[in-house]
């Protein structure tokens, strides 16, 4: 009993230690900095360990108090509604599930015509593969050890499009 109690403290204490990313389930948006920026950036995710750890890291990186982030949370439908020119870099997290772009990504993607310029899609896959997407695409694995080199580089492809 003592170990699955201290199981469950361990996952309170991550949930809230990644509270600036959005809650599995909840679906919410977050955001930092001021809306009316020039340099804005919109960050679709979902709620694994890896993403929210690797999110919180970008959003570190790239918050600079000149840069709006707006996080949306992908798997909820938080891309819908979204307009690509909107901002100035579009970066989304994906799980490469079966060597798939997940459906409500994919079909985002295909509802945005040729406004996909400014997007980065990066997705967690141990093998290599090529998604089958015309944006700028990057895959890594869902390495927790790797987590800072992995952050730092798609932190540099998001700076470059600012």
């Amino acid at each position: 009993m003592t170990k699955y109690f201290f199981l469950f403290s361990m996952l309170i204490g991550l949930f809230f230690a990644v509270g600036d990313i959005p809650a599995g389930g909840s679906g919410e948006t977050q955001q930092a900095g001021d809306p009316s920026s020039a340099r804005r950036v919109l960050i679709a995710t979902e709620n694994t360990q890896f993403k929210n750890s690797l999110v919180k890291k970008i959003v570190e990186l790239l918050d600079d108090g000149k840069t709006y982030i707006k996080i949306v949370d992908h798997s909820k439908k938080g891309l819908e509604g979204e307009d690509p020119a909107a901002y100035s870099a579009v970066f989304i997290t994906n799980s490469g599930a079966s060597a798939r772009v997940r459906p409500a990504v994919m079909n985002w993607l295909d509802s945005i015509g040729g406004k996909d310029k400014n997007i980065i899609l990066h997705t967690t896959q141990i093998t290599v593969w090529d998604p089958p997407v015309k944006v700028d695409s990057v895959t890594s694995a869902s390495s927790m050890t790797d987590l800072e080199p992995i952050a730092k580089n798609l932190t540099e492809k998001i700076r470059r499009l600012l």
